[in-house]
């Protein structure tokens, strides 16, 4: 049976990537062809936040608990990696994250291990930070295979860095509740940690805007980080009290989905954006900066949501507060949400991963 490895920077955590990598893996392994087993650069989690079947068993290359960034500090994990990558006798090693493939590519050299590098985040971001661009050359050059979330990066995969062959593209699964027609408040959502990257203190000013002309509607922002401050000073500020909501990382999105009337994402780059797919799933309309590369893919403009000029705040106010006053419009663009989701269902995911690591055989 064939020993499929993934490969996480921490598999424990409650993101976004680390939700798919277990959905994936956990689907692997209730088919009973592989071998499934995780293994973390680092584990800061006792329990990992999302669940993993039983069967998998998960390492870690340290107990430390302390992060480890991209550079001099992954030197002493490369003998470590090696010696886990042989004696466990792994024959497809599954990078989740391309930064990942600075380790296991040297690691894996002469061993017969089958690289793949899974890529989670859009192209454009990844050029725009130097060690990540510089990972990305060495995962274009010796990589055995490369997944990409979009057929857009894909593409700039082969016409940028001049990989031709072995690059495939691969959809996030996401979960489709059984039922989605419950009564809807009047609750915006925005999932996702709360950061510069993701929008958080844009954010922070349309917040205010929006609830001061929809009344009776709450925001809710799902996830944590350093924009957190931000938000709280524009709750206090506007007197919000409890119209903006911040219950932190919740494990319920589609929980919170299923209630919510409007997903707004502010992201400044997205690879997919899973909080899209998963509003999709729901039949929520989503509303989104235009932004390379996830929110064009996922959104039709006018469809079954609406997608903003990148940055523009006022814009965005607008479109939240058009969508929340317009009921009929919402229906609309609620009953087409769903449509065309079927490349993202857990089963079709699967079918490629599977067809994946069949196509070449036994290393």
């Amino acid at each position: 049976m064939k020993h499929i490895c993934f490969f996480s920077g921490d598999i424990t955590r409650g993101g976004g990537t680390e939700r798919v990598a277990t959905a994936v893996a956990n689907g692997l392994a209730r088919l009973g062809k592989y071998k499934v087993s995780f293994l973390s650069l680092v584990q800061q989690r006792e329990t990992p936040f999302y669940p993993i079947e039983p069967g998998i068993p998960c390492a870690a290359l340290t107990q430390s608990g302390k992060w480890v960034r991209p550079g001099p500090g992954y030197l002493p994990f490369l003998p470590k990696l090696r010696r886990f990558l042989k004696t466990r006798q792994v024959d497809v090693a599954v990078d989740i994250d391309i930064v990942l493939d600075a380790l296991t590519l040297p690691a894996a050299a002469g061993l017969g291990v089958r690289v793949i590098s899974w890529e989670h985040f859009a192209f454009q971001f990844e050029q725009s930070v130097p060690y990540r661009r510089m990972i990305s050359r060495l995962t274009a050059r010796f990589a055995d295979d490369i997944v990409t979330l979009t057929a857009h990066d894909r593409g700039l995969y082969q016409e940028t860095l001049h990989r031709k062959n072995r690059i495939v593209t691969i959809e996030n699964p996401v979960r489709f509740p059984a039922e989605t027609s419950a009564k809807r408040e009047k609750l915006i959502l925005t999932v996702g940690r709360l950061e510069y990257g993701k929008g958080t203190d844009l954010l922070a000013g349309v917040v205010p805007e929006v609830l001061r002309r929809c009344e009776g509607w709450r925001w809710c922002f799902l996830g944590e980080g350093e924009g957190r401050g931000a938000l709280e000073a524009a709750r206090r500020e506007h007197g919000l009290g409890d119209r903006l909501l911040l219950p932190g990382v919740v494990q319920d999105v589609e929980g919170w989905l299923l209630r919510a009337s409007l997903m707004v994402m502010a992201s400044r780059s997205e690879g997919l954006g899973m909080c899209l797919l998963e509003a999709r799933a729901c039949r929520v309309p989503c509303i989104a900066f235009d932004v390379p590369v996830g929110p064009g893919e996922l959104i039709r403009n006018g469809g079954n949501g609406f997608l903003v000029p990148p940055f523009d705040t006022a814009c965005m106010a607008g479109r939240i507060v058009q969508l929340a006053q317009d009921d009929a419009l919402r229906g609309r663009f609620s009953d087409a949400a769903a449509e065309g989701m079927e490349p993202y269902r857990l089963d079709a995911v699967l079918k490629k991963w599977v067809r994946l690591l069949d196509a070449a055989g036994e290393p």
